[in-house]
């Protein structure tokens, strides 16, 4: 990671699964794929999300727990995702 192009796709990858992670505890069903616009910009990841039905609170558990061990990996106190979804 000393190369600041890898530090800056890392960071994209862990912001963007964090997303996806909150989204489906709101409850949302996400897909997370990379494209390309039509005036040649850089790759661009796209989260869709599809509001579905209510979760388990096994569910519930099961995702906080991946949410709060890749926050604790990669040192992360808070992502601002979950204050607006009130988690």
């Amino acid at each position: 990671l000393r190369y600041g192009i890898y530090l800056e796709r890392e960071a994209e990858m862990i912001t963007d699964s964090l997303r996806a992670l909150l989204l489906e505890y709101a409850g949302y069903k996400t897909k997370i794929f990379e494209f390309i616009s039509q005036e040649h910009t850089p790759k661009n990841s796209m989260i869709v999300a599809e509001k579905t039905a209510s979760l388990t609170e096994e569910k519930k558990i099961e995702i906080v727990g991946k949410i709060e061990k890749a926050k604790a990996y990669f040192g992360i106190r808070h992502h601002h995702l979950e204050t607006l979804l009130g988690i």
